[in-house]
């Protein structure tokens, strides 16, 4: 009996995973193909050509290749990222809630989370940047004390992909492991559960360095660093001021154009004529931009220049509520676009399917207003359960799972946001692609507080 109750519980849970997964799906589904953005036809290229972008990790490549099955359906890559979301979603609520109704809130939070996040445009894209939001939670469960070695290992895999597929994961994950550990502090497994966050450390930092080292002969945790730290330099205005300051003194092939920098750091890291592309690209200027930014950190007044630039560019980022501006674009239909090009050349088989899809016009024209209003709702939804979900609450109080897991996802979401904006762009699509995790750590806590007051739990309490 024991048995048929396990393998009936197991085939339950299997349903709902599926189901969970297809719910995430529904806005792809509508759209008829994954979604894609200007960076699919760069991970399409080193999918299926082995080509190591100069820009951006190798990692995700070899993913999509697999995912999509060696080029029959890119579909696979979309599939096999939302299957990801809904399976953690669906170990966090069997963390967080009581098992026996696991299953049911599990979906409730699947279709609250399509609806009123940003999960399922991320999910279904053909980019990387959902793996911000999966590690996040394979971090928190990979550390509470409730997680099987087994199930460890298998957080401790999809981490290090999250890491190795996008270079912000890396200080994002590494930040967010920090705070699960100081959240889900206990005595008993402690030692343990750090071991398992050294391992992290290790194999994402440290096996990054090695995997680059093997792919370029450099042994570096990233490539373009520098690059895009020179971009910030020249979106807080510094980059001119440094230059001023040093180029009578100091032989940098830029101050040939220090006179003539781009007003903003899109056009300095991605067109033609940026002194970044007349200097030679990334790869070449990287010893002396590095300097430069090496530079700009060892000087006090320049060092409190990244600092305020810092705090002024997570405070744009954190208000910017559009799960991605550049969504709707006709621009990703046309024969010129990496994304519509690379599809033709690697999987031309789906390129009817690609232009058929609502994104490029094939059935009417995408429409991310009712979208974008969905998800601004959620954004403040969640911001009213963190206030009500700690009303009352005192330092000596101890600190509920619902608790924990909404402070983790909001000071995570906070994190990622001053990530991104201090060491990269200012841009939606940082904060949207792992937002989801605040309405989704809200769902948890309004069935908690909902418990709380059921009528039954008061006369138990008082029984």
């Amino acid at each position: 009996m024991d048995r048929l109750a396990l393998l009936s519980a197991g085939l339950r849970g299997t349903l709902a995973l599926a189901l969970g997964t297809v719910i995430l799906l529904l806005p792809a589904l509508i759209n008829g193909y994954p979604f894609v953005y200007s960076d699919t036809g760069t991970y399409i290229l080193s999918a299926f050509t082995g080509y190591v972008p100069f820009d951006r990790p190798y990692w995700y490549g070899p993913f999509v290749r697999a995912a999509s099955l060696g080029g029959l359906s890119l579909w696979g890559v979309a599939v096999v990222q939302s299957f990801l979301c809904a399976f953690y979603v669906l170990r966090v609520v069997r963390i967080v809630v009581a098992p026996t109704a696991a299953l049911r809130t599990f979906l409730m939070v699947c279709v609250g989370l399509t609806l009123f996040s940003g999960i399922s445009w991320y999910a279904a894209r053909l980019i990387p940047d959902i793996f911000t939001g999966i590690g996040a939670l394979a971090i928190f469960t990979l550390l509470h004390p409730r997680t099987s070695n087994t199930w460890r290992l298998v957080d401790l895999v999809v981490i290090i992909a999250a890491c190795w597929f996008h270079s912000s994961n890396l200080p994002i994950l590494t930040l967010a492991g920090a705070l699960a550990l100081l959240l889900l502090r206990v005595e008993q497994g402690a030692a343990g559960r750090l071991a398992w966050y050294a391992a992290v450390l290790l194999f994402a930092w440290g096996g990054a360095m090695v995997a680059n080292f093997t792919l370029g002969g450099t042994a570096q945790v990233t490539r373009n660093s520098h690059v895009f730290l020179m971009g910030r330099m020249l979106d807080t205005g510094m980059l001119k001021a440094y230059l001023d300051e040093h180029c009578p003194t100091t032989d940098y092939g830029i101050c040939a154009y220090r006179d003539k920098l781009p007003e903003r750091s899109e056009h300095f890291l991605w067109h033609d004529d940026s002194p970044l592309s007349l200097q030679g690209g990334w790869d070449a200027t990287q010893a002396e931009y590095g300097t430069i930014v090496k530079g700009s950190f060892s000087q006090f007044k320049y060092l409190i220049w990244h600092v305020r630039g810092s705090l002024h560019s997570t405070g744009e980022q954190l208000v910017l509520w559009d799960i991605c501006r550049n969504m709707r674009s006709t621009w990703y239909r046309t024969e010129t676009s990496p994304p519509r090009a690379m599809i033709a050349a690697h999987v031309p088989h789906e390129l009817p399917r690609y232009l058929g899809a609502l994104q490029n016009g094939g059935w009417g024209e995408l429409d991310m207003r009712w979208p974008d209003r969905l998800y601004r709702t959620g954004l403040v939804f969640s911001l009213i359960m963190l206030l009500v979900g700690f009303r009352g609450y005192k330092r000596t109080d101890r600190l509920s799972d619902p608790q924990r897991f909404l402070l983790f996802a909001f000071i995570t979401t906070l994190l990622a946001a001053w990530v991104c904006a201090s060491l990269s762009v200012v841009d939606a699509r940082y904060l949207a692609r792992n937002s989801w995790l605040l309405p989704f750590a809200a769902m948890l806590m309004v069935r908690s507080v909902w418990r709380a007051f059921k009528p039954e739990a008061s006369l138990a309490a008082t029984a």
